[in-house]
């Protein structure tokens, strides 16, 4: 059954007709679902539970600000996945008023309900497999940059995001990780000081650091070698030649 995979959690302002049909039209479809209304309180109730949070914009995105700016914690601190439902025009408010949302899809209304399910369903499993894929910390402090990387990789590994040194090291001392794809170039905190504070703990010491650089010359590179990380990979880097460094790092590790 689909729903063993996780609990859905579907958030609006409204129980209408549309929003009861996603509900049973869910349920006939195995998924696991709970109705929740749009406040911080009745959702941190799923926090730990949810595995996708499905929000139907029925009002303003404006008015749902700080219900959004929650959910957005909760989905890139817990690494859920957030799918929501609202008009076309809403997606561009949205991105303009929380440059940093991280949806996972977004269906336009009038919703096409298969089409909606069917996603529903694959996200579903996209997770279960995640369950046993790698886990890959990615930390960089460019919002743009690791949304690219983190759609790249998602489908083949189990990722996380954080957005500084000092989240790094507090992540890591918390959660252990398969990998470390770290920016070499971060400001206050930079990427050899967290290498250098990750390796001096016996916790941390363990895991692999891979520094993510945007400069490829000759002596920016052996200035990168000469503190021995476990590799490096320039930004520059496409989507194919970064699954293949990664799939062949994995497997010499074996």
């Amino acid at each position: 059954m689909i729903g063993e995979s996780g609990k859905v959690v579907l958030i609006s302002g409204s129980r209408g007709i549309i929003v009861k049909g996603v509900l049973r039209k869910l349920e006939d479809s195995g998924v696991d679902v709970v109705f929740c209304e749009p406040n911080v309180t009745t959702i941190s109730a799923f926090e730990d539970t949810a595995e996708i949070f499905v929000l139907y914009l029925s009002d303003d995105v404006e008015e749902l600000r700080e219900t959004i700016v929650y959910l957005n914690d909760i989905i890139k601190e817990r690494e859920k996945d957030m799918l929501i439902i609202g008009e076309h025009l809403d997606r561009q408010t949205l991105r303009l008023s929380i440059p940093d949302v991280r949806i996972t899809e977004w269906y336009d209304r009038p919703l096409d309900l298969g089409a909606f399910i069917s996603g529903v369903t694959s996200v579903l499993r996209m997770r279960k497999n995640r369950m046993t894929s790698k886990t890959i910390l990615v930390v960089d402090d460019d919002p743009s940059f690791v949304r690219i990387i983190r759609d790249w990789l998602k489908t083949d590994y189990q990722v996380f995001i954080v957005t500084s040194g000092m989240q790094a090291i507090s992540f890591l001392m918390k959660k252990n990780v398969d990998l470390v794809l770290l920016d070499y170039e971060m400001p206050v905190t930079t990427g050899p000081q967290v290498l250098r504070m990750l390796r001096s703990e016996p916790d941390t010491a363990h895991i692999p650091i891979v520094f993510l650089t945007g400069i490829g010359d000759a002596e920016s590179v052996k200035q990168v070698i000469s503190l021995k990380p476990d590799g490096y990979i320039l930004k520059s880097t496409p989507k194919p030649d970064l699954l293949q460094w990664l799939k062949v790092f994995f497997a010499s590790r074996m």
